[in-house]
């Protein structure tokens, strides 16, 4: 008990207490109505996360779903993100409050839920996202603490709560049908399109076709009409691939005196 006290008595001389208190860089600059640009990653790369930050990005989104990172990957990208002043955003696997809150646990400011498909999906997006009482995330002392448990709980879970972003993927042709009840849910911040796989349920084989455009150009009026974010309006991204394209294009260029 001596030993914890001394500890926080160094934790607070040198202000590091407040170290789980992150500000959610992506939220502020959407509050602010400014547009974010991110690199995503299916892969970790720590290197490539300090040059998306040398280069002027302002997040990094990690690919949870289809990428190949383990959650000690997950939580190494978070941390060089966080050094860096870097926001971060992960698309999760699927909605289990188990999964979602290692993601959490990890770091992760942003969770981006895949195949939201009825308003019961979104509620259980929010309610893994939020501490009680607005919803059922498990408090540790872990990272996204700190690293120990703050001295005022409530508070913290208080300004958790308000910090950590809410994504619900519209991914299929359920989900486009209950879109409006989707947008009523509270504390739901972004809503987005999965337009490969809703394509498929359309039965149509690419989101170019005119019927797919069509659906989604609809679903983004809905969205803005509710008063909710369409992701592509203030969060666009490359991928780490298409960054090292675009770096060696330009490379090319110079070098042939193009």
């Amino acid at each position: 008990m001596l030993f914890r006290s001394a500890v926080r008595r160094v934790v607070k001389a040198y202000h590091i207490l407040e170290a789980g208190m992150r500000v959610n860089k992506l939220k502020a600059m959407i509050r602010a109505g400014q547009k974010a640009w991110g690199v995503g990653f299916k892969y970790k790369s720590l290197p490539m996360v300090e040059l998306a930050a040398q280069l002027g990005f302002d997040y990094i989104f990690i690919e949870g779903e289809h990428g190949a990172m383990s959650l000690e990957d997950i939580e190494e990208m978070c941390i060089v993100a966080d050094a860096l002043g870097l926001g971060n955003v992960a698309r999760v696997p699927n909605l289990d409050p188990d999964t979602i809150l290692q993601f959490l646990d990890r770091g992760v400011m942003g969770i981006r839920a895949p195949h939201v498909s009825t308003r019961e999906d979104a509620e259980a997006l929010v309610r893994a996202c939020k501490f009680p009482p607005r919803g059922v995330r498990s408090l540790s002392a872990g990272r996204a603490a700190g690293y120990m448990t703050p001295d005022d709980v409530q508070a913290f879970m208080r300004y958790s709560n308000e910090q950590v972003m809410t994504v619900a993927l519209i991914e299929d042709a359920e989900g486009l049908r209950n879109l409006p009840q989707i947008l009523e849910v509270d504390g739901l911040d972004v809503v987005a399109f999965g337009p490969f796989d809703l394509a498929l349920s359309l039965g149509e084989p690419s989101p170019a076709s005119p019927s797919v455009a069509e659906a989604m150009k609809r679903g983004i009026e809905m969205i803005r009409a509710a008063g909710k974010i369409h992701e592509r309006d203030l969060m666009d991204r490359v991928y780490e691939l298409q960054l090292f394209k675009m770096g060696a294009q330009e490379f090319l260029t110079k070098a042939r005196g193009n």
